[in-house]
């Protein structure tokens, strides 16, 4: 939450990644985040590269469309409707929704290293088979 980093002394700038980051000089960053959000970017590639110009460390989180739920939502005839994936099919921002092995293959395919990857269903970390049992994924991403 941006108010609690403000509140201990953490800078924060809330923007709309979407629209550029061309105003900021190379490495201007400890940290940008992409929070619940990438799903609804027009150019994923475009805008990770961007954010690894500007800082040295990237968080990305996103709701697993892989998740068992969601699968079963979809066996049943329907999108998925979940905590991670509050919108319905007619109003939904979401464009790209990916699973976890999407994303992996993502940055194997754009060169971008992994340092850490934590996948969590109800606050709750996930190891066994992540991709079907997680329902959230964060991932810490470095410049190669």
């Amino acid at each position: 939450n941006w108010l609690l980093s403000l509140k201990n002394g953490v800078d924060v700038i809330q923007m709309d990644l979407e629209s550029g980051l061309a105003g900021f000089e190379d490495n201007s960053f400890d940290t940008v985040i992409l929070s619940r959000t990438i799903q609804s970017m027009r150019n994923i590639q475009s805008i990770i590269s961007e954010m690894q110009r500007v800082a040295k460390e990237i968080i990305v989180t996103f709701p697993n469309f892989g998740y068992w739920r969601n699968r079963l939502q979809i066996i049943k005839g329907g999108m998925p409707l979940s905590k991670e994936l509050p919108y319905n099919w007619y109003n939904t921002p979401n464009i790209h929704l990916c699973t976890i092995n999407d994303f992996d293959n993502f940055c194997t395919t754009h060169k971008i290293s992994v340092v850490e990857k934590h996948i969590m269903t109800d606050q709750q970390a996930v190891n066994f088979y992540p991709n079907l049992f997680g329902a959230l994924a964060l991932y810490k991403l470095v410049k190669k």
